[in-house]
């Protein structure tokens, strides 16, 4: 396969540039102190990878960092601005002395280097050169350009902040740049790259990039930079064979000052490997042995858009959505380690379309809960979409085989993104899930993936499938706990009380290579296990790596410190059962009512939890949890979040909040004052609509199809990807674009009866809306609560263009919600609607018929999960279920 087909590459270093002029130190260093952040050179650090690492097909020179011998030393950097150009002799290197440097830097460096001879710009002691505060833009051309040793603290870049390239046509070839460190630079506009890579076999090495919050990732591919160019040009220029390799890449944040991302916040990665315009250009490309920690920018923690690509033995830590394969085939996606720490959008590996290889990956705690594309490992469904466009390309011909996913929401997705057609010819073998919460197999509706091998899995979680379509007892799938239990090394591994795990070796795997090592580096026996790790007494040559594990090699700086940080909660996951916790008659929950790690915590009436917690004054923090039931959780009397989680699923819940000048609160669980009660409205979810095509015995349906007053229907679409199966739709309410006669003055739509109505209360009536013709749509929806007479008690109207900032489902976002208070009087029974209505006072029929919204198709509204509730007292019964609390503050 590709795998064996990896390039050997021999690079050189890169380098940056504009032209601008610099100050000198504004605090000289001695060399043997160290600079703020701490510097430590003596004795140097050596975080190397031990000889028996698996190189993954790495060009070798990158293993180690070059030496430094400098031509050149300069005491400021406008001096080094001023001897630096575009066409320096090959051999030369000029170097910044030791220092705290204020001023700016901004050059255009390179010229034809060599292998032998490169042309480098680098710190005279790396580490000791510190540029502080002022603008860098940084540019690096020729062959065999380098940069290296700098650090760049705090400060201030326009669109790039080192690009390696000169201009569209003047790209970097061979070029390295290793052992920087660019730590909370500062955008000067609301977007920006750190490193912006153009040119072939460019490598990023050895470094630290910590701190970003406006869009655009940290580190790009540039596949090509014109559109104007033939195909031989693009093939000439493409940018190939470039590797990210022992970095330290962390604290990518929410963007806008936001406490978590939105699900539409984009171009917020760490990475992004090219564009979708240009994935099927081979990449030739690796991702290795890297660190990721706190990438909360966006759902994506690494973006994939190139193919033949090795993105492997990379750890992430603590971060937002997945290490994505968006685009391009036949990628190596192996020995990863996820770990989400709780986080509670944490994902795993998602993958679009076709000839990869995802082996021996470990994933834990992935938590992204409402979504149908993260989790633990997400095969994603096909949209039709070709070799150039910004779709979803078909999944086939890929081998996802003895990965270990444990305590992971969604943990294998075999159809992610409810798209039209399934994933197909995957090789899904000796994969290990344990721990599951909830179903492991999800979005299992159109059954087992097609044409697919499916041997020697061991699955087990609180439930097999999410939908009878992939029944327990599927073939090549085992249902038993493989009893994994945390090492020394804090990883899930077997145990003496797993049950038989040996995996299924012999296989059709078409063109792939056999599994050969295990996720700990070991060489796999001819009778291995299932999942990534198989217990040997070998050496042990891959680990999850830590900050101490990457980046430079010949001086240390201190960890970056994070924007997003984690308040200190005894016990916040009640792994130690409600230790740490004061106790006022709650309990543990039962295992089978927990949500992760069989530990979660039970209060019910008269019965709380508690314990206080140190803040920080005049700091913004968010309080989450997972919940159900009838909860309250609350900081006293600085943050509180209540409300029912029904059925058997927790919710991830959140409130925001400012300490003002508050350095100490208490936490409390407990149950609400008053609870959210619903009242006697049935089918509110119309899953009985859906499963009886648009008939309900709840439902009354208002249309005349033969007289032309409008279709009321069924939809699949749902406002809720938990909702996403048989039991569930939406009402999909029309007037047909094929029909020759409509009465526009007609009102289609939905009502109900609902009796046992308390007296003289506040109910709420709600419901999700959608109308995806956008703000121009000739549809209104129309609704409110009749009494018994017919007589209307409370009404409104909705518009897609008014409801920008409304609450929205979590898979189609045009569902939007609406709502409407009202007081039931003495009404004991009342009558729910909705209807749809043609804006008639503002268009003729005709008018009607001849707009685009119409003539192009259907004038149509979709309506989903209904409620009608009011806030009552909690009953005796009520109870609340608590799991992984946390609160998080943002110090920017």
């Amino acid at each position: 396969m590709y795998f064996k087909k990896y390039l050997p590459v021999v690079l050189g270093l890169i380098v940056v540039g504009c032209n601008s002029s610099s100050d000198s130190p504004a605090t000289p260093l001695d060399p043997t102190e160290p600079a703020d952040p701490p510097v430590i050179v003596d004795p140097p650090v050596d975080p190397e990878p031990s000889p028996n690492e698996p190189s993954f097909g790495l060009p070798e020179g990158v293993l180690t960092v070059p030496s430094i011998s400098c031509d050149e030393v300069f005491s400021s950097t406008s001096a080094l601005a001023d001897a630096v150009s575009k066409e320096m002799a090959a051999g030369t290197t000029l170097c910044l002395a030791d220092g705290e440097f204020s001023g700016d830097l901004q050059i255009s460096f390179g010229g034809a280097g060599t292998a032998e001879q490169p042309i480098k710009i680098a710190a005279q002691n790396p580490g000791k050169a510190i540029l502080k505060g002022g603008e860098v833009a940084i540019n690096m051309g020729g062959t065999y350009t380098q940069l290296q040793g700098i650090v760049f603290e705090e400060v201030r870049y326009g669109s790039n902040l080192i690009a390696t390239r000169f201009g569209t046509n003047d790209l970097c070839h061979n070029c390295r740049i290793s052992e920087i460190a660019i730590i909370d630079a500062k955008a000067e506009d609301d977007y920006g790259i750190l490193l912006h890579i153009y040119g072939k076999n460019v490598w990023l090495d050895h470094s630290i990039v910590s701190g970003k919050t406006v869009k655009n990732p940290m580190i790009s591919f540039n596949r090509w930079v014109d559109d104007s160019w033939d195909e031989a040009t693009k093939l000439a220029e493409l940018a190939q064979g470039i590797v990210v390799y022992n970095n330290y890449i962390a604290n990518r944040t929410p963007a806008d000052n936001k406490m978590y991302a939105g699900s539409s916040d984009n171009d917020y990665e760490a990475i992004r490997t090219g564009l979708s315009f240009t994935h099927h250009y081979p990449g030739n490309s690796f991702i290795v042995r890297n660190v990721f920690e706190r990438i909360q920018g966006e759902a994506e923690v690494i973006s994939n858009k190139g193919s033949n690509n090795v993105i492997a033995y990379n750890t992430i830590r603590n971060s937002y959505g997945s290490l994505t394969n968006r685009h391009g085939n036949s990628n190596a996606i192996e020995h990863n380690f996820i770990i989400g720490e709780d986080y509670p959008l944490a994902g795993g590996i998602r993958i679009a379309d076709d000839g990869h290889s995802v082996v021996n990956n470990y994933i834990e705690g992935a938590r992204y809960q409402n979504t149908s594309h993260h989790g633990g490992i997400v095969l994603l469904g096909y949209d039709g979409a070709g070799d150039g466009d910004n779709g979803y390309q078909q999944v086939e011909n890929v081998h996802v085989a003895n990965n270990t996913i444990v305590d992971s929401v969604n943990s294998l997705n075999i159809d992610g993104g409810s798209k039209p057609q399934q994933p197909k010819q995957v090789y899904l073998a000796n994969n290990l899930v344990d721990m599951a919460i909830g179903p492991v197999i999800t979005q299992a509706e159109r059954g087992m993936l097609p044409d697919s091998t499916v041997v020697g899995n061991i699955f087990h979680g609180q439930a097999f499938s999410d939908d009878d379509a992939v029944p327990l007892g599927t073939g090549g799938i085992e249902f038993v706990s493989a009893n994994l239990s945390k090492g020394d090394d804090s990883l899930y591994r077997p145990t003496d009380s797993s049950p038989d795990l040996m995996a299924v070796s012999d296989y059709s795997k078409g063109d792939f290579a056999d599994v050969s090592l295990d996720m700990d580096g070991q060489t796999r026996s001819a009778t291995t296990t299932v999942g990534a790790d198989q217990p040997l007494s070998s050496t042990v040559n891959l680990r999850p790596l830590s900050f101490a594990d990457v980046g430079p090699s010949s001086y240390q700086l201190s960890k970056p410190k994070a924007t997003m940080l984690e308040a200190d909660i005894a016990n916040p996951a009640f792994d130690d059962g409600l230790t740490g916790w004061t106790n006022s008659g709650a309990q543990q929950a039962e295992e089978s009512a927990s949500f992760s790690r069989k530990s979660s915590a039970k209060v019910s009436a008269n019965s709380s939890l508690s314990q206080s917690i140190t803040l920080s004054a005049n700091t913004p923090y968010v309080l989450s949890a997972f919940v159900k039931g009838s909860y309250q959780l609350a900081l006293g009397n600085l943050a509180s979040k209540s409300g029912v989680v029904t059925g058997d699923k927790y919710q991830w819940v959140s409130t925001e909040f400012n300490s003002g000048s508050n350095t100490e609160a208490t936490l409390s669980l407990s149950l609400p004052d008053t609870v959210t009660t619903s009242t006697e409205l049935e089918d509110g979810n119309l899953g009985e609509f859906r499963s009886n095509s648009g008939s309900s015995d709840a439902w009354v349906q208002h249309e005349d199809s033969s007289g032309g007053l409008g279709d009321v229907g069924s939809s699949g679409d749902t406002a809720f990807s938990d909702s996403g199966s048989a039991s569930s739709g939406s009402a999909r309410i029309r007037f047909k674009s094929s029909e020759s006669n409509h009465d526009f003055t007609a009102t289609p739509g939905l009502s109900q009866t609902v009796a046992n109505i308390p007296l003289n209360t506040d109910l709420q009536l709600s419901m999700y809306y959608c109308d995806n013709k956008g703000d121009n749509s000739l549809s209104t929806l129309h609704y409110g609560v009749k009494d018994s007479t017919g007589a209307i008690i409370a009404q409104a109207f909705a518009h897609v263009k008014d409801l920008d900032d409304a609450p929205q489902g979590d898979i189609k976002s045009c569902f939007k919600q609406v709502s409407l208070g009202f007081d039931s009087a003495n009404n004991s029974s009342i009558e729910v609607f909705a209807f749809m209505q043609i804006d008639t006072a503002s268009y003729t029929d005709a008018q009607i018929y001849a707009h685009e919204q119409f003539t192009d198709d259907e004038v149509e509204v979709r309506i989903d999960e209904f409620a009608l509730t009011y806030a009552a007292a909690p009953s005796g019964e009520s109870e609340a279920f608590f799991d992984d609390i946390r609160l998080m503050s943002r110090e920017d």
